[in-house]
């Protein structure tokens, strides 16, 4: 009977923070808007993450081999 009596205070509890958790995702928080990051050139879904993930690793990678290439050109201009 004690078992029992734990396990509904604790289900009950969970429940309880279940919900709260839910109805706070509803409502709209002005102070996100403004936190929110500045937007990628093409807009991100909720179902193209990994699209977007391996965008931007992609764009990286170019801006890390254009900067090797452009020191690359500067040692040899130097070697001269």
């Amino acid at each position: 009977m004690r078992g029992l009596l734990i396990f509904l205070i604790v289900a009950g509890i969970g429940g309880g923070v279940f919900f709260l958790q839910k109805r706070a995702e509803q409502k709209p928080a002005p102070a996100e808007a403004s936190a929110l990051p500045v937007p990628s050139p093409r807009q991100t879904y909720e179902h193209d993450w990994a699209k977007h993930s391996l965008d931007t690793t992609h764009s990286v990678i170019q801006k890390i081999q254009q900067q090797r290439k452009d020191d690359d050109l500067k040692d040899a201009v130097g070697r001269r």
